[in-house]
């Protein structure tokens, strides 16, 4: 189930968002991502439209929007390849009509999945904070 964030929610998003980065960024070292925690619990989550994957009580994944950019898709390391990252990628097609996210060059497993989920790369440019190179993606709605 898709629902909107709650604050109680935060903790766990954070935890997901942590585990998930230090396995899809085997390429940045991990005292980045531990340096970053507060950062999004206090910051960057909060200012975000979040929706959470939930079942059975348990939070499986998120995605956070800044208007149609998204900022964050993050499922639990043991959730994936379960459908959730594309069930909440649709939920944000249909309420935006038109995405764009970036993502790691390094990072083919997320880049390939986002080809798959109809985005096109459409630019490249170097992450200010780590210095890898990140892929501009986009999806906009057929009309």
């Amino acid at each position: 189930m898709i629902r909107s964030y709650k604050k109680t929610d935060l903790e766990e998003m954070v935890r997901i968002w942590y585990e998930t980065s230090v396995i899809a960024h085997f390429f940045i070292p991990t005292l980045f991502w531990a340096s970053q925690k507060n950062t999004m619990k206090e910051k960057y989550l909060p200012l975000a439209e979040n929706f959470i994957f939930e079942e059975e009580g348990q939070i499986s994944g998120f995605i956070s929007l800044v208007g149609e950019h998204v900022c964050a898709l993050f499922i639990a390391p043991e959730m994936q390849g379960r459908g959730i990252g594309r069930a909440l990628l649709e939920h944000a097609k249909t309420l935006k009509g038109k995405l764009s996210l970036k993502v790691y060059k390094k990072n083919k497993h997320a880049f390939y999945f986002y080809e798959k989920c109809e985005f096109v790369a459409a630019g490249e440019e170097i992450d200010e904070y780590t210095g890898c190179v990140q892929i501009l993606m986009e999806w906009e709605q057929v009309r």
